[in-house]
Parts: structure tokens; C-alpha cells; sequence
């Protein structure tokens, strides 16, 4: 028997806008699912950033998010122009709620899309 998955958008073709404070996106509910994966690109204009983007995932054990906490590290781009930086990150069933929070860049815009795969049936 095939799993059954569901693709959700958080971030598509997001401005992170140059010298801006970071910005918490909206959490998304995995409290139903068997574990997920996301992906997280971050672009750069013809003018690569000063100081390069930065994503950090954080994520919550339960659905209404009382302790959010930081999944590793931030995942972060370069100051290269026109270039592409791309993560794919496993998240285990126990996680009910994840979020991102991006942003540090600095002089020049850089463009995030990011995209999560849930198992939501076996």
C-alpha cells in the first residue's frame, strides 16, 4: 500500500527584504501526519547580499506551540550573485508544529521558498 503525502507551500517566491528584521512565518500543524520533509530555497538578485540569508527552522511538541525551540542551526546562503542555496531537512513524526523564521540579509533582497511533504496516511 502506497503512502499517502501532502505537499503544503509556506513560503513561495518570499521577498526577505534587505536590512529588515527577521520574520516568523506562520506554523504549520503536523500533529496528524507520520513525519515530513521540507525544503527551503533561498535566491539571490543579480547582487548577491552583504551579509547572506539565513532561515532558522524551529518547531513545537504540541499543536498549540507553548515552547518553540530551534531545529539545529540556521541554514544560511551566500553573498554570491544570482546564486541558488537549497536545504531538504527531515522532521520526525514527534514534531507537531513547524515554523521559519528568515531573514540577516543585508543591501540586497534574496528570494526564500520553501515547501513541506507530510505523510498523512500509511
Amino acid at each position: 500500500m502506497a503512502a499517502t503525502k501532502v505537499r503544503t507551500s509556506i513560503n513561495s517566491a518570499t521577498t526577505m527584504t534587505a536590512g529588515a528584521g527577521d520574520v516568523t512565518g506562520t506554523a504549520v500543524d503536523l500533529s496528524t501526519g507520520y513525519g515530513a520533509q521540507l525544503d527551503i530555497k533561498l535566491t539571490n538578485g543579480a547582487t548577491g547580499p552583504t551579509v547572506p540569508a539565513q532561515v532558522q527552522i524551529e518547531v513545537a511538541n504540541d499543536t498549540g506551540g507553548t515552547l518553540w525551540v530551534k531545529y539545529g542551526g540556521p541554514v544560511a546562503g551566500v553573498t554570491t550573485a544570482s546564486a541558488v542555496s537549497s536545504w531538504s531537512v527531515d522532521l520526525p513524526a514527534s514534531v507537531a508544529r513547524v515554523r521559519l523564521v528568515s531573514g540577516s540579509n543585508t543591501v540586497q533582497n534574496v528570494t526564500l521558498d520553501a515547501d513541506i511533504s507530510q505523510v498523512t496516511a500509511i
